[in-house]
C-alpha cells in the first residue's frame, strides 16, 4: 500500500515541477527531475528492499542526475561564469559518483564472494 502511494506522489510532484519550470523544458531537465523523484522514492521505501538494492538505485539516480546537469551546462540558458562553477561541482560529483560505484562493487565482492 505505502509502495503505491509512495509513487503516485512521486508522479504528482514529477508532473507539478515540469509544469511549474519556468524557460524551455529540456530533455536534460526532465531527466535530471525524474532521477529526483525516483531517488526520493527510493529513501521512501528503504525499509522494504535490501541495502544493496538502495545503494543500487542510489548510485543510478545520482549518475542519471549527474548525466542531466552535464547536458544542462550545455544549454544556451546559463552564463559563462556560472557554467564554469558548476562544471566544477560537477566534477565533483563525478568523483564522489565513481567513489560509491568502486565502494559497491568492493562491499558486493566482501558480502558475495
Amino acid at each position: 500500500m505505502y509502495q503505491d502511494l509512495i509513487m503516485i506522489f512521486g508522479i504528482i510532484f514529477f508532473i507539478y515541477k515540469l509544469i511549474t519550470h519556468k524557460g524551455k523544458l529540456s530533455l536534460a531537465r526532465i531527466i535530471y527531475t525524474f532521477s529526483l523523484v525516483l531517488g526520493c522514492g527510493i529513501f521512501f521505501i528503504r525499509n522494504l528492499i535490501s541495502p544493496f538494492t538502495m545503494l543500487f538505485w542510489w548510485i543510478f539516480c545520482m549518475g542519471i542526475s549527474l548525466v542531466g546537469m552535464y547536458f544542462m551546462l550545455k544549454n544556451d540558458e546559463f552564463e559563462s561564469d556560472k557554467v564554469e562553477m558548476y562544471q566544477s561541482n560537477i566534477k565533483v560529483g563525478v568523483y564522489v559518483w565513481l567513489f560509491l560505484v568502486a565502494l559497491y562493487i568492493f562491499l558486493y565482492v566482501l558480502t558475495y564472494y
